[in-house]
C-alpha cells in the first residue's frame, strides 16, 4: 500500500521494528496548537510512524512522550499519509531530533547505532571515566522453534512473564516476531511463546532457516505496554496437531530444570520422553467445565505415558490449563489440559492431559500389565 510505503520512506534508515507504543505528541509551535495521544505502528533509531486523528504540517516540530515509561524527546514531522475512514485518520511520520534508543528497545538492533551522527554534533565536554566496565550485550541462540513458540539460550535471560519483541535474519531477511517469555532460567535461556496470529510467519521462518542452513542473527527487546502481560496463553487450543514445545514452554514453570531439558533434549531427537503406549482403558473423568459446571463421566484413554494421557469421548467444554482428576483402580491423581481438539464433534472432544505431579505413578501398573503382555506375545 502506497501510506505503508511513505510511513516506511519516513524512518528507512534503521532497521524498522512494529511496535504499537501510546504516545503523547504536542506540537512546540505556537501557529499549529495539537496535544493529542496516539499510538505508533513502526518505530527505529531515526523516528516513527503513528495514527493521528488530524494532519500535521509538513515539518512542524513536536514533543514526543512515551506515556507509560514518562520518557519524551523532540520530533519533526517528516511526512503525512491521509488513511481516510469515518472519522478520518492519518499517518504521520516523525524524525526525532536525536536519534537514538528512544523507544528503550533493551537489545536493539546493530544499525540503532549513530555514533556516526553524535560524531557531527558539538561535542560535550568528556565525562569522568569510570572504571566499571559496561555491561555486555544479550546474546541469543535460537536452539529450538515450532509455530508456536521457541527457545533461546542466553546467559543473560530476560524475566518470565515479559513481552518481547524478536527480530530472526537469515541471508538478509527478517522476521519480526511477538512473544511472552515464559519459562526463564537463570545463566541459562528462556522459552517464548508467540502470539497465535503470527503462526504462518512462524513457519515461514522456519522454512527460510532450513533452506538458508545459516546460523540465524537474532535480538529480544523488551516491548512498551502500559498493562502487565496476560498470564492466560496467547494460543487459541481447540484445533489442529498438537505443538510439542509450546506445551513444554507453557508447562515449564511447573517443571525443574532438569526435567525441561530432557524433555527439549528428546524433542530435538524427535521423540518424547516418555513413550506413549496405546491403550484402550476406562477412567473416572471429574472437573469443571468452562461455564463453571461440574463434569462427572467414564471416558476412554487411546493411549499413555508415564505423566500424561490423551483420552477421547469428552462431553463437556474444557480449555488448556484446566484442571481435572482421573480415577482408576481406586487412584484419584490431578492432571492438566495440555490440548482439546475435535471439541464439536458427537463422539465427543479428545484431549491430551499431564500429570500435575511430576513424579505421578497413576498409569505405572497399567504400563507394566501392557508391557507383560507384549512380552507374553512376542
Amino acid at each position: 500500500m502506497a501510506s505503508s510505503e511513505n510511513a516506511q520512506h519516513a524512518i528507512r534508515r534503521s532497521t524498522r521494528l512494529p511496535l504499537e507504543v501510546p504516545v503523547q505528541v504536542t506540537s512546540l509551535s505556537a501557529q499549529f496548537p495539537f496535544s493529542e495521544r496516539c499510538n505508533t505502528t513502526l518505530v527505529n533509531a531515526h523516528g516513527c510512524g503513528l495514527i493521528s486523528p488530524r494532519a500535521l504540517e509538513m515539518h512542524l516540530p513536536v514533543r514526543l512522550e512515551i506515556i507509560s515509561a514518562k520518557r519524551h524527546t523532540t520530533a519533526e514531522v517528516s511526512e503525512v499519509v491521509p488513511l481516510g475512514g469515518e472519522p478520518e485518520t492519518w499517518l504521520i511520520g516523525l524524525e526525532l531530533q536525536v536519534p537514538g534508543n528512544f523507544w528503550g528497545i533493551e537489545y536493539a538492533p546493530s544499525d540503532w547505532a549513530v555514533e556516526e551522527l553524535i560524531a557531527e554534533a558539538p561535542k560535550p565536554q568528556p565525562a569522568p571515566q569510570s572504571s566499571a566496565k559496561p555491561a555486555p550485550p544479550r546474546r541469543w541462540r535460537l536452539t529450538d522453534v515450532s509455530a508456536g513458540a521457541c527457545y533461546l539460550e542466553s546467559e543473560s535471560p530476560l524475566a518470565a512473564d515479559l513481552p518481547v519483541l524478536l527480530s530472526v535474519k537469515a541471508r538478509d531477511k527478517e522476521y519480526v516476531l511477538d512473544g511472552i517469555v515464559r519459562i526463564s532460567h537463570p545463566e541459562t535461556g528462556m522459552g517464548i511463546e508467540f502470539a497465535q496470529e503470527q503462526c504462518e510467519q512462524v513457519e515461514n521462518l522456519i522454512a527460510h532457516l532450513a533452506a538458508a542452513r545459516e546460523t540465524p542473527r537474532v535480538f529480544v527487546g523488551r516491548k512498551e505496554q502500559q498493562q502487565a502481560a496476560p498470564a492466560a496463553p496467547m494460543h487459541a487450543r481447540d484445533r489442529g496437531a498438537p505443538d510439542l514445545l509450546l506445551d513444554l514452554v507453557l508447562s515449564g514453570p511447573s517443571l525443574t530444570q532438569e526435567q525441561f531439558f530432557a524433555d527439549l533434549r528428546a524433542q530435538r531427537l524427535g521423540k518424547r520422553r516418555d513413550t506413549r503406549v496405546d491403550a484402550v482403558l476406562s477412567v473416572l473423568l471429574s472437573g469443571t467445565d468452562i461455564q463453571g459446571r461440574p463434569l462427572s463421566q467414564r471416558v476412554t484413554t487411546v493411549n499413555i505415558s508415564r505423566r500424561g494421557a490423551l483420552l477421547e469421548g469428552i462431553h463437556g467444554e474444557l480449555k488448556f490449563g484446566d484442571k481435572i482428576s482421573l480415577t482408576r483402580s481406586g487412584k484419584r491423581e490431578e492432571f492438566r489440559v495440555a490440548w482439546v481438539r475435535d471439541a464439536d464433534t458427537p463422539e465427543g472432544a479428545r484431549i491430551g492431559v499431564a500429570a500435575v505431579d511430576q513424579n505421578t505413578t497413576f498409569w505405572d501398573s497399567a504400563l507394566e500389565d501392557l508391557e507383560a503382555q507384549q512380552k507374553a506375545g512376542a
